[in-house]
């Protein structure tokens, strides 16, 4: 239904616009006053004065915006108020851009909304395979595999596979025209040991933010979905009349038509060998969600608890060790353990004070009073 435009009851020309707005040439209809939604197989249009409008397509549903098989396309119901009749034939498609808006690239490919990264690569590989150009030259697996390699380019790519679901294809086509907004950083700290930034590894974070749920405008009734609510108020670029025949762009607060829900994220932190406290870890797209908005990084930074027995100082450990008269006499061993392996530490006299040196670790010095 999207940017076509209809015969009404063989009297004037309407059009169905892709914003949802109702284009019909009444002054009722003026300035997007008139409103239309589809579900189910059925069209509501809200008109001005006149009420609601519920009408439904004669005949098969195509399956596509196709202008040749859509001739003749017919549509019929009634007004709700007095149960008047009301109908209208399709004449052009007026706006082709806005079917590409509604395409689901998930069912194209035949996957689950929440599908990963793996699924879609697996996926893609077997359906370029069965509807490749080279096996099937007919025009409909042409098509189809056009279908496939379009939508794999999409959700392949992180920026827009966020962008089309948190705002469909239309957030993905303003990303293509630059006009796309990034949310705000945020950041937190990572606590971490003197052990893990000696010998590096994994750890676990967990941070919870909002998310956009894709479910709720596909499957709405899904179980998915409770507990969702309303996104937070959307701002849009609209055009504003100021003069006769003159128009303004300006910023407009808008009602989300999207649903929201907060979850629990898992973060893998990578901690490579030799970090240092204060560094940061950053991981792209991972704060709160917003429709057709890319979301901001999260930043976390490392804060290394005080070690019971070592200080770090540049790329080596310091450690304080009492030791008793006898010892700073006679000389001494005495074994440190640290995060690697133990080190055999011998003290003896030396020009500066009795320094012990510590065997097989080259990063550990230990300090002893003289």
């Amino acid at each position: 239904m999207k940017g076509t435009e209809w015969s009404w009851n063989n009297w004037r020309n309407v059009k169905f616009q892709k914003d949802g707005t109702f284009e019909a040439p009444t002054n009722d209809c003026q300035r997007g006053q008139c409103k239309w939604s589809a579900n189910k197989g059925k069209i509501f249009v809200l008109w001005g004065q006149a009420g609601l409008h519920e009408l439904e397509i004669v005949g098969e549903v195509p399956t596509e915006q196709n202008q040749q098989k859509m001739q003749g396309m017919q549509m019929r119901g009634r007004r709700v108020s007095d149960g008047d009749r009301c109908s209208a034939v399709f004449q052009r498609v007026f706006d082709h851009e806005a079917a590409e808006l509604d395409k689901d690239l998930y069912e194209i490919l035949g996957l689950q909304e929440d599908a990963d990264e793996a699924d879609i690569k697996k996926v893609y590989r077997k359906l370029s395979i069965k509807y490749h150009p080279d096996k099937n030259p007919d025009e409909e697996s042409k098509r189809k595999f056009g279908e496939i390699r379009d939508a794999y380019e999409i959700l392949n790519d992180p920026d827009k596979k966020i962008l089309y679901d948190t705002g469909g294809m239309e957030a993905v086509k303003k990303a293509e025209k630059g006009e796309i907004e990034k949310g705000d950083d945020a950041r937190a700290n990572l606590a971490v040991s003197l052990e893990d930034l000696y010998n590096g590894g994994n750890r676990k974070a967990e941070i919870e933010r909002r998310i956009v749920c894709r479910g709720c405008r596909v499957k709405p009734d899904s179980p998915k979905c409770q507990g969702c609510h309303r996104c937070p108020n959307e701002v849009r670029l609209v055009n504003r009349q100021v003069g006769p025949g003159m128009f303004m762009q300006q910023q407009e607060e808008v009602q989300s038509q999207e649903k929201c829900k907060q979850e629990l994220a898992e973060i893998d932190a990578h901690i490579e060998k030799g970090m240092r406290d204060g560094e940061s870890l950053t991981f792209p797209r991972m704060t709160d969600q917003r429709p057709g908005m890319i979301p901001g990084s999260m930043i976390l930074t490392l804060k290394v608890a005080k070690h019971p027995e070592f200080e770090r100082r540049g790329d080596d450990l310091h450690m304080n060790m009492k030791v008793t008269l006898r010892e700073a006499l006679l000389g001494w061993t005495k074994t440190v353990r640290h995060s690697s392996s133990p080190c055999a530490c011998r003290g003896g006299r030396g020009s500066m004070g009795f320094v012990p040196s510590c065997v097989a670790a080259p990063y550990y010095l230990a300090s002893v009073p003289k």
